[in-house]
């Protein structure tokens, strides 16, 4: 799926797509909040989801850059 079709649906159907075709590929723990780095073709979705209840706070869409470089630090290459 490409970024602007994902962008076109509704806010449940981007839910409904992200956690159905996506794949988590990283995941981050905070105080209170778990953050899940998911792929979907050519494009990324950090969703923010509060840590006790599992929640769902919101969620940020990129292709690169910044957030991205966060999860990239964290892997060790053998």
């Amino acid at each position: 799926m490409k970024l602007i079709h994902f962008l076109a649906l509704s806010e449940e159907e981007q839910y409904d797509t992200l956690f159905m075709q996506g794949s988590i590929v990283a995941m981050q723990k905070e105080t209170s909040v778990v953050k899940k780095l998911y792929t979907l073709s050519s494009f990324f979705v950090e969703v923010h989801f509060h840590s006790n209840t599992n929640a769902i706070l919101y969620k940020k869409i990129f292709k690169e850059g910044e957030l991205l470089d966060n999860y990239l630090k964290n892997i060790q290459l053998k």
